[in-house]
C-alpha cells in the first residue's frame, strides 16, 4: 500500500497505525523525513506529534539575518524557549547549529541579552548534545560599545556525548567560564575557536579525546600538549613564537595534518615549522608570495626544497590557497620540475597541488609524476575573478 505523507489524507484514515505502533517503531519510520513532512506527521495524533517534535528538535539548524528592520533573532528565541519548557526535547537534542549574520546598518538592540540568556539556558539542559556550532557575529572586543556576549552554562554536569564544538562570534570570551566549559567535555574530538586569542589553562584531564583543533597559535600551544591531536588548523598572525611551536610538539601522538590556509606563511615561518612540526604528513599552505610569484613565476618555489626536506613524513603538499596575480595557462613544465625537485629533497612526497589548482600525483608503477588534468588546458581558476570580495 502506497503511503503519501505529503497528502495528509492517509494520515487521518488508518487508526490502527495510530493505536498499535510503539514510539520506537514510529521513530524508526519517521527518521530522515524532511521537516515539512514531519510537520504533517505531527497533525495525526498526540502520539505522532510527540515523535515528530522529538525528531524535529533533535537536529536544529538556524540561520538568521539581522537587519535594521529586524534586528532580533526571533527564530532562535522561540526554539530555545520551547527547549526550556519541554525537557524531553532538550534530552533528545543532538545537533545545535546557529548562525547569525548582521547586515550593514543593523545593530544589536539593548535587550539582546534576553535572547542570549535563553540560548545559554537551552544549552544547559541539552546534556546529550553531540554537535555544537555557534557563529553569532558578536564583536569579540570587550571595549566595544555593547557588552553583549554569550555565557556558557554554569553546570557541573559533563557533556558525555558532545563530539564537535565550534564557537565564533559569541562576544568577549569570559576566560573562567570558557575554561570551565571545556573542562566538562570528555568526549569532544573536534574543537574550533577561531577568534579566541587569550591564554587558556585547562586541567590535565580536560579534552582527553581531542583529535583536531582549529584556532590561534597561542591557544593551540596551550591545548595541544598531552592530548592526541593529529590535525591542526592555525588562524591569525603570520608569526608564531618559537615557544608556542615547541609546545605544539608535545601532543601525545604525532601531529599528522597541518593546515595554514587561514594565515599568510612566510619562508621564515615555514622554516620554523619544519624544525618543530616535522612529523606532518599533509601540509596546506597559503604562501605570502602573491606579488613575488606574479613577477618571478612559480620557479621561485624551487627554494622550498631545503625546507620540505625537513618534513620526513610529508606525502601531500597543498599550495592551492596561495593567490597569484597572473593570467593565462599554468606552466606544466615548471610544475613538473618542481615536483621532481621537491621529491628529491623529500622522498615521501606523493601529491602536490599548485596555486594554479593543478594537482600532480606520483605514480609508483612507472616512477613518474602525472597531472590529474593531463592533456587539458589548465586555465586561470575562478577565484581569480576581479569581482570576488577579499576574504569571501
Amino acid at each position: 500500500m502506497a503511503i503519501d505523507l505529503n497528502g495528509g489524507q492517509y494520515l487521518a484514515a488508518n487508526s490502527a497505525w495510530r493505536t498499535f505502533l510503539p514510539n520506537e517503531t514510529l521513530t524508526t519510520i519517521c527518521r530522515g523525513l524532511s521537516p515539512s513532512v514531519l510537520a504533517t506527521v505531527a497533525r495525526v495524533s498526540r502520539q505522532w506529534r510527540g515523535v515528530a517534535e522529538w525528531l524535529l528538535y533533535s537536529n536544529i539548524f538556524i540561520s538568521e539575518t539581522l537587519s535594521a528592520s529586524s534586528s532580533l533573532p526571533y527564530s532562535t528565541l522561540r526554539c530555545c524557549q520551547t527547549i526550556r519548557l519541554h525537557s524531553h526535547l532538550a534530552n533528545g537534542l543532538r545537533k545545535l547549529h546557529i548562525r547569525w549574520k548582521l547586515e550593514y546598518g543593523a545593530y544589536y538592540a539593548p535587550d539582546f541579552n534576553i535572547f542570549l540568556s535563553n540560548l545559554t539556558q537551552a544549552l544547559g539542559l541539552a546534556t546529550n548534545i553531540q554537535s555544537l556550532d555557534l557563529h553569532l557575529g558578536l564583536p569579540s572586543l570587550s571595549e566595544h560599545p555593547t557588552s553583549t556576549f554569550l555565557s556558557f552554562p554554569a553546570t557541573d554536569a559533563c557533556y558525555h556525548s558532545l563530539r564537535r564544538v565550534s564557537l565564533s562570534g559569541i562576544g568577549p570570551f569570559t576566560h573562567n567560564r570558557l575554561t570551565n566549559f571545556l573542562n566538562i567535555l570528555p568526549a569532544v574530538r573536534h574543537l574550533r575557536l577561531p577568534d579566541y586569542h587569550d591564554q587558556i589553562t585547562l586541567i590535565p584531564q580536560a579534552l582527553p579525546s581531542l583529535v583536531s583543533f582549529s584556532g590561534s597559535p597561542r591557544v593551540a600551544a596551550a591545548i595541544l600538549p598531552g592530548r592526541p591531536v593529529q590535525s591542526l588548523v592555525l588562524v591569525g598572525q603570520d608569526y608564531i613564537p618559537d615557544l608556542d611551536l615547541s609546545q605544539m610538539v608535545l601532543t601525545s601522538v604525532p601531529l599528522r595534518h597541518l593546515d595554514l590556509s587561514s594565515m599568510l606563511v612566510t619562508p621564515t615561518l615555514l622554516r620554523n615549522l619544519s624544525r618543530n612540526l616535522n612529523t606532518v604528513e599533509t601540509l596546506k599552505v597559503k604562501l605570502a608570495l602573491r606579488h613575488t610569484l606574479h613577477f618571478a613565476g612559480i620557479g621561485l618555489l624551487a627554494a622550498l626544497s631545503h625546507l620540505l626536506g625537513a618534513f620526513r613524513n610529508l606525502s601531500t603538499l597543498d599550495l592551492s590557497p596561495t593567490h597569484v596575480d597572473y593570467t593565462g595557462l599554468s606552466n606544466s613544465t615548471e610544475e613538473l620540475s618542481l615536483c621532481r625537485s621537491w621529491q628529491n629533497a623529500c622522498p615521501s612526497l606523493r601529491r602536490v597541488v599548485f596555486p594554479s589548482q593543478t594537482e600532480w600525483a606520483f605514480q609508483e608503477d612507472d616512477n613518474t609524476w602525472v597531472s590529474v588534468l593531463a592533456g587539458e588546458l589548465r586555465r586561470r581558476p575562478a577565484f581569480y575573478s576581479p569581482n570576488k570580495f577579499l576574504g569571501s
